[in-house]
């Protein structure tokens, strides 16, 4: 008889940041699937509809889902955030954090405003850190934190001087809290390196910029296009099952075989 139990996320409950759309959406979607109660967190009055969306589509299957609108850049928003996930929480605690709102816009350095590295940094490093802090006291052993990152902290695109960084950070920031929260929380802490992902952000980027990425695009291993959103949101729902116990402070190259 099929035992599937080691990758059931029945009971448990999650936040997943930057879930409105997208990525964020589709990780939302898939812990749902799996069993999880999924705090559903969008950043403006424009994703509302899409956020309140998610949200049937995961009460549709049977588990419970919350609307909460907070940007992690927005510090006295994060307990909040943090409350509104204990609302759904069969017993007051969240098992599994999911890192993927970010800021990702393109600027050559000569271009670049401190503006636009202080939101980055804020919103990409800043918010995850204390959010996690916040977090921490609600995290049982066995709990899961898991950053959704970017091929732009592997490849140095040029036009993210800025967002590549932030990226990098977050894969340096699970190898740290891989550390220093397993013994102490019995937490594992990991990172999902999407490739190139069918996104809004994708299409928008610079014309010149996609006719240059074609060629890489073309000589993906696994299969000669851009990821969905469907390839990478499995994968990260893994790392926050059961069966994945053993994987932690690691990096988990979702991109076809683009790079390691």
């Amino acid at each position: 008889m099929p035992d599937f139990s080691g990758v059931s996320l029945e009971g448990k409950t999650a936040i997943v940041t930057g879930s409105s759309r997208v990525i964020g959406a589709a990780i939302a979607l898939r812990l749902a699937k799996r069993g999880a109660n999924v705090v559903v967190n969008y950043v403006s009055e424009g994703s509302k509809n899409r956020a309140e969306e998610i949200v049937q589509k995961i009460e549709q299957l049977g588990v419970k889902a919350i609307v909460f609108q907070a940007s992690v850049m927005n510090l006295e928003g994060i307990p909040r955030l943090i409350d509104a996930a204990t609302k759904i929480s069969k017993d007051g605690k969240i098992d599994i954090l999911i890192h993927n709102a970010a800021l990702g816009e393109e600027a050559d350095l000569k271009d670049l405003k401190v503006d636009m590295y202080s939101s980055h940094f804020d919103c990409n490093v800043r918010g995850p850190i204390f959010l996690t802090q916040a977090a921490l006291s609600y995290l049982p052993r066995g709990g899961r934190i898991v950053f959704v990152s970017s091929a732009a902290a592997r490849l140095g695109f040029a036009g993210h001087t800025v967002y590549g960084p932030t990226k990098a950070a977050n894969e340096a920031l699970a190898r740290v809290w891989a550390k220093e929260l397993g013994h102490s929380h019995g937490v594992t802490v990991n990172c999902v390196n999407p490739g190139p992902v069918a996104t809004d952000q994708w299409f928008q980027s610079d014309e010149q910029f996609l006719k240059d990425m074609q060629p890489m695009i073309e000589s993906t291993p696994a299969a000669p296009r851009v990821a969905e959103v469907d390839d990478i949101a499995p994968l990260v729902a893994f790392l926050c099952t059961e069966d994945a116990k053993w994987t932690t402070g690691s990096v988990l190259c979702a991109n076809g075989g683009l790079y390691n």
